[in-house]
């Protein structure tokens, strides 16, 4: 049987912002009721912090490392191998709605049959979109409000496929400027957030000097407490948003008898910062509010339905358990390791290690421009490398020239002590240092057809339809 996929990727959610994953305030039932009949990666983390890279690593299944994808405009020619072409090779409709953040732009007439790309970037062109911590209503007919769009354009490619299909609705939302129209907007008040820790307890001298530059650029001295919980509130209802467009998708594939043979799977690309370390958006950092990603996987036959993966689990995994699930031989290139086998056995340990990298050789910018505003951490905010290994309760973080992290995420969850020049974990940073130097070493670079016009493309703004 040729099951049906649906992939669901909200860009920029935090994992920490669903019901499924812990939270208590913002009520997110149509994704947690997807959940209850899935099986829910607790721990898995995203190849990059950054939109291009992240969807790239998922799609062809290798690292950062070895398709070299490392920064915002970034894509990759689809001749790769990667999911979605072997799935239209083997006979599957194709359809994307929303970023593209993965494909040759001028190429995507040749792997989707329904195509409407769009990206908006940090809603650049709205007089709302002032600062990077900016928060405000959305009109309900602004050419910016397209999750709506997205979803009812998903619900009829699906319901007029004449074969089977797969589906990936790309949505805007909760990614920045902090926006949402009525009624999101108004379902949480700034007077019922509290700011994290992470907000106020962070030490910028012991943090990578990059953030302190992303800090001064984007202006955080002058956003206020109230400003900043407005943000938050705001982003809970993106969130709300794109949990009510979720519901509309079930919706219809059970109306339409599509939920028996439908794979349903639901990531983030990234997180979000969000106020933690008195930032927002994302940079090449790899703090678990960006790294660790939202992960649902629903089996139309209701298989692993309640399982909660507690193991480590890598982005590159997902698209080769994927085509395990639908039946379709994994290409190669493919460099992840299918879970089926391990959900159909209950087991949950998962991999011993995972492998986070960003950034391109760029030397890091250890001082802000003079005057220099911005409202997404785009050039000259540091895009320098690093590499992130997961191990148990730590993480080790390496920059090529920059402060280097090593945390006890037992011990400090909120990642909040830097601990890598503590003679007391000496022993444990030259373990993972071995580690990762192993893990870094056992991708293979190749030349996977790179398109990419740093002119062209020098942010992850693909187009504006403002413009």
């Amino acid at each position: 049987m040729n099951y049906n996929l649906l992939i669901i990727t909200p860009d920029q959610l935090r994992a920490d912002y669903l019901g499924c994953y812990g939270n208590t305030q913002i009520g997110t039932t149509h994704i947690d009721k997807v959940a209850k009949e899935g099986v829910v990666f607790e721990n898995c983390y995203c190849a990059a912090p950054l939109c291009a890279p992240s969807r790239i690593s998922f799609a062809t299944s290798t690292y950062v490392g070895e398709h070299n994808r490392r920064n915002y405009g970034t894509s990759i020619n689809p001749d790769v191998p990667n999911l979605i072409t072997q799935l239209k090779k083997s006979g599957y409709q194709t359809g994307m709605f929303g970023k593209n953040h993965l494909f040759t732009p001028h190429r995507l007439d040749e792997v989707w049959d329904w195509l409407d790309e769009i990206c908006l970037g940090n809603y650049e062109g709205h007089p709302g979109a002032k600062q990077s911590f900016s928060s405000f209503e959305m009109e309900v007919d602004h050419p910016f409000n397209i999750t709506k769009r997205l979803t009812d354009e998903t619900i009829d490619f699906m319901t007029g496929a004449k074969k089977p299909f797969v589906a990936w609705v790309n949505y805007q939302d909760p990614h920045p400027a902090f926006t949402c129209p009525p009624p999101y907007y108004h379902l949480f008040s700034s007077d019922d957030i509290t700011l994290p820790d992470a907000y106020y307890k962070y030490d910028k001298d012991k943090q990578p000097v990059r953030n302190e530059v992303w800090r001064k650029h984007s202006q955080m001295n002058q956003c206020s407490e109230e400003e900043l919980k407005k943000a938050i509130a705001t982003y809970m209802g993106q969130v709300r948003y794109i949990d009510d467009s979720v519901g509309q998708l079930m919706a219809a594939l059970k109306e339409n008898q599509l939920d028996k043979n439908t794979v349903v799977f639901f990531f983030s690309d990234h997180g979000e910062l969000l106020g933690d370390y008195g930032m927002t958006h994302k940079l090449p950092v790899f703090y678990d509010c960006l790294t660790k990603i939202p992960t649902i996987l629903r089996h139309p036959l209701g298989q692993w339905a309640g399982l909660r993966f507690t193991g480590l689990v890598e982005e590159v995994d997902l698209a080769p358990s994927l085509l395990s699930i639908l039946e379709i031989p994994i290409p190669a290139t493919m460099v992840g390791e299918s879970l089926v086998s391990s959900l159909d056995n209950g087991d949950v340990t998962g991999k011993e290690t995972v492998l986070c990298e960003a950034g391109a050789g760029a030397p890091t910018w250890k001082e802000s421009g003079e005057g220099m505003v911005l409202t997404a951490p785009h050039a000259p905010t540091s895009f320098g490398p690093g590499a992130m290994l997961r191990y148990k309760m730590w993480k080790l973080t390496i920059y090529s020239d920059d402060r280097s992290e090593l945390y006890n995420l037992e011990e400090d969850p909120q990642e909040l002590i830097n601990g890598y020049d503590n003679p007391a974990y000496e022993g444990i940073k030259n373990e993972m240092t071995t580690l990762l130097t192993k893990r870094l070493l056992s991708v293979k670079v190749r030349d996977v057809g790179i398109d990419w016009d740093e002119s062209e493309y020098p942010t992850d703004v693909r187009f504006n339809p403002l413009e």
